[in-house]
């Protein structure tokens, strides 16, 4: 792969730093658990779909004086008050536009037209929920990516038959005129973009019969690109936002599953062959050819360390929480059998701290990003009027 580097570093337990809490007593630490809000979408299973809006402190735990990591599982308390309760569609995906302090759902099936939009925002200073415009094609779970004012969606599901994920394919939302005036997002409309040349279009008759499946299984947006890889295809494809243009950037894959997420001047992602959450540094640069440049992709790997006995809790739903530390979660039922309504199910959320400053010479030196302090808290849901999906955590994110 040009300039495509993976260092792969033996994970070691590192020596446990001086001072390094386990339990939260430490006031000079505590100064530290600041972070962002921690925002989490949870799913409910009606005849109609409806998404719930909470908001919870990740160090909770921390300044509660307990909850280190190399505890059992504290008692479940319960989910602080719901901010909203969103009727939108099946299916969507939802990402954060810190340039507003919003959170913006997109997507969803095609079951009904008549009962949502297909964008929906949350403000989460006022706690309106706004309508926004519908996009102009259906997307089932779409790739949505925010880079500054604009929100990209991209079908992960693209089809060439049908309604479902038809073109266009990507589509981007530019958010830095958008004005609400009852309830809903004026001066701002969903435009196409170029269709990836990845997807399946230039089919014979035959393909057309049975065309190839695609699905985007990895990307990440940097600041001026976006790159993509499928699971059925080897390669990394980007985006370039400025010119809107697509190009094939490596013959290899990016080396996680699902997206990245900005930690400093790194990345976070669940690594493809690990299934861990492990720390990238990904760069794009141009680099000299025959007749001009080329962009040329450079990702250097490194290890999540934590100096605890237990392991990182690997899950899709991770986020950074900035310079403290950084976020994983997951969910799942709290009832006997799945021929009984969910009514009722538990959050387990695991807060780590990462050792500063955050840069590749210090990650190298310490052979990984280390975990010095870890988390967790547990929290209950109960909804016994709104059957929670199986797996109610839909995403996480902060602002």
């Amino acid at each position: 792969m040009d300039q495509m580097a993976e260092r792969q570093h033996k994970k070691r337990k590192p020596e446990k730093m001086a001072g390094a809490r386990t339990s939260g007593h430490d006031k000079e630490e505590e100064k530290k658990v600041k972070a962002p809000s921690v925002y989490l979408v949870v799913g409910h299973e009606v005849s109609w779909a409806t998404y719930s809006v909470f908001k919870v402190d990740p160090y909770a735990a921390a300044k509660r004086g307990g909850g280190g990591g190399d505890e059992e599982d504290p008692a479940p308390v319960p989910i602080p008050r719901r901010l909203a309760r969103i009727s939108a569609k099946f299916c969507m995906s939802f990402a954060p536009v810190p340039v507003r302090s919003w959170i913006v759902g997109v997507g969803g099936d095609s079951a009904d037209e008549d009962y949502a939009p297909e964008t929906i925002v949350f403000d989460t200073e006022t706690r309106a929920v706004i309508r926004g415009p519908n996009l102009l094609s259906t997307k089932l779970h779409p790739v949505v990516l925010t880079i500054g004012h604009k929100i990209y969606a991209l079908a992960r599901y693209p089809s060439v038959t049908g309604q479902l994920d038809f073109v266009p394919w990507f589509e981007v939302l530019d958010l830095s005129q958008a004005r609400v005036v009852d309830g809903h997002l004026e001066s701002c409309e969903w435009k196409p973009l170029p269709r990836p040349p990845f997807f399946p279009w230039d089919l014979t008759p035959l393909q057309y019969l049975s065309p190839p499946m695609v699905t985007v299984e990895s990307y990440v947006a940097l600041a001026s690109c976006i790159l993509v890889s499928l699971s059925q295809q080897e390669g990394t494809h980007m985006f370039d936002v400025e010119k809107e243009q697509w190009s094939k950037l490596d013959d290899n894959s990016l080396p996680f599953v699902r997206g990245a997420v900005p930690h400093g001047p790194i990345f976070l992602g669940l690594s493809r062959a690990k299934k861990t959450i492990t720390a990238y540094n990904i760069t794009v640069v141009c680099q000299p050819r025959s007749g001009g440049t080329a962009p040329s992709l450079s990702i250097v790997e490194f290890p999540v360390v934590s100096d605890r006995e237990e392991e990182i809790l690997s899950t899709p739903i991770f986020l950074s929480l900035g310079s403290p530390g950084f976020c994983s979660l997951k969910s799942w039922s709290d009832h006997p059998t799945t021929d009984d309504p969910c009514t009722r199910a538990r959050i387990k959320l695991m807060a780590y701290h990462t050792e500063e400053p955050i840069s590749q010479e210090c990650i190298e030196s310490s052979h990984g990003l280390l975990i010095p302090n870890q988390w967790k808290q547990v929290y209950e849901i109960c909804d016994s009027s709104r059957e929670l999906i199986w797996q109610c955590l839909i995403t996480a994110m902060s602002l």
